[in-house]
């Protein structure tokens, strides 16, 4: 097998395996969405795509974690007037969504496994979001 040495070509061939992770992920984010509205939430969390979605999520960000310290600097935090209210809003709005799909979906959970639906929405958005805004903090104090 041949290596390529060419970094155009190179940049190139990572550009498209980027594009066909794209397209794969919202293919399997269709089908569950579409599963999720047709049959309930149950049903797609006992479906294996939806544990290779998880999995996939969940490497791609711990990966991307260390690139986007480095890449993005602190500055287009302060441009974008982000505040740790945002973060906590779009938080609570993603836990929210999930909560009421959970309770007037097909399934109709019930109200104690809405909220753990919810709530676990609610830190899973949470947690990443507050790691990365006190490091763009930490770091934008540092600039200063």
């Amino acid at each position: 097998m041949k290596r390529i040495r060419d970094e155009r070509l190179l940049l190139q061939n990572l550009k498209n395996i980027r594009l066909a992770f794209i397209v794969q992920t919202l293919g399997l984010v269709a089908i569950l969405v579409y599963q999720a509205v047709t049959e309930g939430i149950r049903q797609v969390v006992g479906n294996p795509l939806w544990l290779v979605l998880m999995l996939t999520m969940v490497v791609i960000s711990v990966l991307q974690v260390g690139i986007t310290f480095d890449v993005y600097d602190s500055t287009s935090m302060r441009e974008k007037n982000w505040s740790y209210f945002s973060v906590l809003a779009i938080s609570i709005l993603a836990g929210a969504a999930l909560a009421l799909l959970a309770r007037f979906g097909p399934d109709q959970t019930g109200t104690i496994e809405t909220l753990i639906v919810g709530g676990v929405m609610f830190f899973c958005f949470l947690i990443p979001f507050t790691v990365i805004f006190f490091h763009h903090k930490k770091r934008s104090e540092e600039e200063d």
